[in-house]
């Protein structure tokens, strides 16, 4: 396994960074779940988590698997941008975004979180019907986010272009990160890890009743669990840098 100390290209003025970082963000998202339970209950921040991570599992998905499909052995990788550079003399998005990442994430995380949430849906339905979910505030609006979707050609539909959401917000993310002068593998904070949730999120606002409550969640959550995802990724060998 992989250390990060052993490594000549890491910096350990960036690890020292990303902790930082993650600290700050999980203390903001400790602090966020302890007013929910104040103000409402600890179950309705509960259901707030629940709902804003299964609505997104194919944005999730998608944005892990983009790594593991994009470095398969034996198998060409053609870069988006085809190695060409802007007048600015970066590349267009650079080598890490390839065709390979781009289709392989978004097709198997939207095939895999299709099925996945296609169960955990079905499942709530059922239980609102018996009232399961009657613990939930009434001023949340839950029932139009949970039944929205569950049309099964709108539920499908609405599954593959969160999935897209993933990779296109990955490369909007290094398109700028290209224009600003940051190479590859530079630590980016916040941006890095929220750029494809973001874009996923807005396409998920098309089909789903997502207010701001579900909008703070999701980017106090999705940093953690990016970072860790990368540093697992870098461990096994999958990433070359753990960010």
């Amino acid at each position: 396994m992989r250390k990060f100390s052993d490594d000549p290209n890491i910096n350990p003025a960036d690890i020292r960074k990303e902790k930082i970082f993650l600290v700050i963000i999980t203390a903001s998202l400790l602090i966020y779940i302890l007013i929910w339970s104040l103000v409402y209950s600890f179950s309705d921040a509960l259901a707030i988590m629940g709902l804003s991570f299964f609505i997104l599992l194919p944005a999730f998905a998608a944005n892990g698997l983009m790594v593991v499909v994009s470095k398969i052995k034996n198998v060409k990788r053609y870069p988006i941008d085809n190695g060409k550079t802007l007048k600015d003399g970066e590349r267009i998005f650079g080598d890490g975004k390839s065709w390979n990442g781009f289709i392989g994430g978004w097709i198997t995380g939207f095939l895999i979180s299709a099925a996945i949430c296609w169960f955990f849906f079905i499942k709530i339905d059922e239980a609102t019907n018996f009232t399961m979910f009657a613990f939930i505030d009434k001023e949340l609006d839950l029932g139009e986010f949970i039944s929205s979707g569950l049309n099964p050609t709108t539920y499908w539909l609405s599954q593959c272009f969160i999935a897209l959401g993933s990779p296109v917000g990955d490369l909007i993310g290094s398109f700028f990160k290209r224009r600003k002068k940051v190479k590859r593998g530079d630590v980016y904070l916040f941006w890095d890890q929220n750029d494809f949730i973001i874009v996923s999120s807005l396409i998920a606002c098309i089909w789903y009743s997502y207010s701001w409550y579900f909008w703070i969640f999701v980017l106090l959550i999705t940093p953690i669990l990016t970072a860790l995802a990368n540093w697992v990724g870098y461990l096994i060998g999958k990433k070359d840098v753990p960010w």
